[in-house]
């Protein structure tokens, strides 16, 4: 994303590693004083990682319809910064670590256009099969997700 130039609210980039999605807060997201619940900037790194998966040619429908979820093992937030009601917000997400039982993502939470940090965080996962049983990842994800940490590493 160039200076003063970002993807819009629907939008995605990709930067290197990295992948910058623009979201915005709606009302609902917010409580009486306008200002941003924290339970829903986990959901907001959720759409990073999406996008950054399918940014690189992975569909996670296509992995969930294959018998495979990333489920969420570990989730770390660091607030810095309140988002308000109709903040536009940059999910700079990056995978960090994939291994066969377990993938991990970074991000940080920028208000847009300013850059003003709001949050950072962490999510690890553990691939699980129909069931919610842990599960080595199968060959074609693992694969292109090591693939993906060796370019980043």
């Amino acid at each position: 994303m160039s200076p003063g130039q970002a993807p819009t609210s629907s939008e995605s980039s990709t930067t290197g590693t990295q992948s910058v999605t623009l979201v915005r807060a709606r009302f609902a997201e917010t409580d009486q004083m306008g200002v941003v619940h924290h339970s829903v900037y986990p959901i907001w790194f959720e759409v990073g990682r999406v996008e950054w998966m399918r940014e690189r040619g992975m569909s996670y429908r296509e992995m969930e319809d294959s018998g495979l979820s990333l489920a969420v093992s570990r989730l770390e937030v660091v607030y810095r910064s309140a988002a308000y009601f109709d903040d536009q917000v940059a999910v700079v997400s990056q995978m960090t670590e994939a291994r066969s039982r377990l993938v991990a993502f970074a991000y940080r939470l920028e208000r847009y256009p300013d850059g003003e940090l709001i949050a950072t965080g962490r999510t690890v996962h553990v691939p699980t099969d129909r069931s919610g049983r842990a599960v080595r990842m199968p060959e074609r994800w693992r694969a292109a997700l090591e693939e993906l940490a060796e370019v980043q590493g």
